[in-house]
């Protein structure tokens, strides 16, 4: 009886070293993963931080574009006034070109004109002039007849140098328009390589804006890849603790010779002030964008399916912030990035999206409360990358 009694004391103690050694060995494990979550966390949180400034960086190359813009605009209005400008300046250039040819011909038949007089004057001398002195009737008559033939002479004289002089006018005022004209087309010229430049400025931001795009881009799909590694870790991590949990428990138990068997909850974490003040619409826009933002409408109104099926659920807590803030759940809510979309705002899509789920709009049973992504052997109704259970 005695042997009996040492034997089972024996394996006891065997059975209660070998708990304690498995045990032991969980700890170890709880301890890298713990180290492994510590380690991405950092490298979520920087990329976080990345994306903030990326984000800061854009904001202000939107700026400058929509001021380069603007300039621009400005230079196209000024180079079209100076278009119509140049037009109107053509328009009078040919106006006077016209009064000048006219002005040039009246100019020519005042002078022909002369040539005749002066031409039949030549060949008949004064005869004709003194033939009409000496037909006088009386001194007076004569005096009449000398003062119109000098009337005559000094008219054509007069209407000469007029011709003359509007003729030099008329050309003086064609120089002055040609003159204006090619200072409004230096001045287009210059506006246009005005507009040049700034054409290039505006496609140089347009080009950063999208380097910076494709950077967030780049930099949203690693905070989703290492929130999906974290969701992993953390699953690994609370699967660890219900091991050692378990392993400390049966040994515990081994040693009073009680070995049962014992589970627990999944324990709620405390939402920040910042979370319990916001709305449902905000809260649910918010992990919709962390967790499917980039995908279809479908794929965002899934995700807001399974929240609300929670929230509708007594396994789960019945507010939205409770839901989201439950210990290992919501990889993004752990992560912080849950709170940085929330602080920001939603984008519209997937703000819409929400306010579709929250008025009843429904892709995924009620008794869907899981999804992860596409894995191979996750099993479940996929929709883009995820699929939900």
């Amino acid at each position: 009886m005695l042997k009996k009694l040492m034997a089972v004391m024996l394996i006891a103690g065997i059975i209660v070293t070998t708990l304690e050694v498995c045990a032991s060995s969980t700890s170890k494990k709880i301890e890298e993963t713990q180290g492994q979550i510590e380690e991405t966390k950092g490298e979520l949180e920087k990329t976080n931080s990345d994306i903030e400034q990326l984000e800061g960086s854009k904001e202000e190359l939107e700026e400058a574009k929509k001021k380069f813009e603007s300039e621009l605009n400005e230079i196209i209005s000024d180079i079209e006034k100076l278009n119509q400008e140049i037009e109107q300046k053509q328009l009078e250039i040919e106006e006077t070109q016209e009064a000048l040819e006219a002005a040039k011909e009246k100019e020519e038949e005042q002078y022909e004109s002369m040539k005749v007089r002066i031409k039949y004057m030549y060949e008949y001398g004064d005869e004709n002039y003194m033939a009409m002195l000496l037909a006088a009737e009386d001194i007076s008559d004569m005096l009449n007849r000398a003062e119109y033939i000098s009337k005559i002479t000094k008219y054509d004289r007069q209407m000469l140098d007029e011709f003359v002089a509007t003729r030099e006018e008329i050309e003086r005022q064609e120089i002055l328009l040609k003159t204006q004209k090619e200072e409004l087309e230096r001045a287009k010229a210059e506006s246009q390589e005005q507009q040049e430049a700034m054409a290039e400025k505006v496609a140089q931001v347009k080009t950063n804006i999208s380097e910076y795009e494709s950077q967030i881009s780049q930099a949203e799909q690693r905070a989703l890849e290492f929130e999906e590694q974290l969701r992993q870790q953390e699953e690994s991590l609370e699967s660890l603790e219900r091991k050692k949990q378990q392993e400390e428990e049966a040994a515990r138990r081994a040693a009073e010779n009680n070995i049962t068997d014992n589970t627990s909850g999944i324990p709620l974490g405390s939402p920040p002030a910042t979370v319990t003040s916001a709305s449902n619409v905000q809260l649910l826009a918010a992990i919709i964008e962390c967790e499917a933002g980039g995908e279809s409408y479908e794929g965002k109104i899934a995700v807001g399916n399974v929240v609300m099926n929670r929230v509708a659920s007594n396994r789960y807590p019945n507010t939205i912030a409770d839901v989201l803030y439950q210990r290992s759940q919501f990889t993004p809510v752990t992560s912080g990035r849950f709170v940085l979309v929330l602080s920001r705002g939603a984008n519209s899509a997937c703000t819409q999206a929400a306010q579709d789920v929250l008025a009843g709009k429904v892709v995924v049973g009620s008794d869907i409360y899981h999804f992860c992504r596409v894995n191979g052997y996750t099993t479940g109704i996929t929709i883009g990358n995820h699929v939900f259970y």
